[in-house]
């Protein structure tokens, strides 16, 4: 999680932009299936968290 959330700041150094919505699919796109439920409890009540937000309920 802290190497995506450095390439993310990377990009934002850089002058490119990744909305949130694409920076959370990144970040479900790497984890593992044993965080199936989480991504599936996300999906279902379409919470708006923050990249820290999202390590804290991991």
């Amino acid at each position: 999680m802290l190497k995506l959330m450095g390439f993310f700041a990377e990009v934002e150094d850089n002058e490119a932009k990744l909305d949130m919505n694409t920076q959370i699919e990144i970040v479900f796109k790497s984890l593992t299936k044993e965080f199936a439920g989480f991504r599936v409890a996300y999906n279902l009540w379409n919470k708006m968290l923050t990249l820290t937000q999202l390590m804290k309920e991991s």
